[in-house]
């Protein structure tokens, strides 16, 4: 089971935290994961379906629990995707508790998360993200990198292709290659 939101920033309070919101945020938490895991970084998490605490100097957070608890992850980067209208308020009030330095990666393609993301804020990166560039063949996607260089991959839907992209965007701030990335990505169930 994963720990409460307090208990996570007591454990990583010396570490990037990554925090992921919203209805892919689990599957972009195992992306993330998946990636840095195959191109042998080091990495924490604490996720619905692994947690897992070490030196290492990145946390990535699958954000659960009471949504008013979200702000105790004490964050420095979210990722919006798809967030329910019904709790516009808490998610504004966590996007402004973004610090300076800090980043907010977001579904382009989601008006809440634009909305949010979009709100002016002093020295924080915004980065949108959107469905990966893809041809579908079969229900299956091949992914296509900006070099036009085709990956194939087991992606089936649209929603994986936006939280495939998120992944993506979020790796590349951390140092992960595009080239490192297509190579695992390519091989994610």
């Amino acid at each position: 089971m994963q720990s409460a939101p307090s208990t996570v920033y007591g454990q990583s309070a010396d570490k990037q935290r990554v925090v992921i919101v919203g209805k892919g945020k689990a599957r972009i938490a195992e992306m993330i994961a998946f990636v840095l895991k195959e191109n042998n970084r080091k990495f924490d998490i604490s996720a619905s379906f692994s947690e897992r605490i070490s030196d290492a100097a990145t946390i990535i957070i699958e954000a659960n629990g009471d949504l008013k608890s979200l702000k105790d992850y004490n964050h420095h980067i979210l990722i919006f995707s798809q967030l329910p209208s019904s709790e516009k308020d808490t998610y504004l009030a966590l996007a402004d508790a973004t610090p300076k330095s800090g980043g907010i990666f977001y579904d382009e393609t989601d008006d809440l998360a634009k909305t949010i993301a979009k709100k002016e804020r002093t020295d924080v990166t915004i980065v949108p993200f959107s469905t990966a560039k893809h041809e579908m063949k079969n229900g299956t996607a091949t992914l296509v990198s900006s070099t036009n260089e085709k990956f194939e991959s087991h992606l089936t839907s649209i929603d994986d292709l936006k939280n495939c992209n998120a992944a993506k965007e979020f790796l590349k701030k951390i140092g992960i290659t595009s080239s490192q990335f297509y190579k695992a990505i390519s091989t994610f169930k």
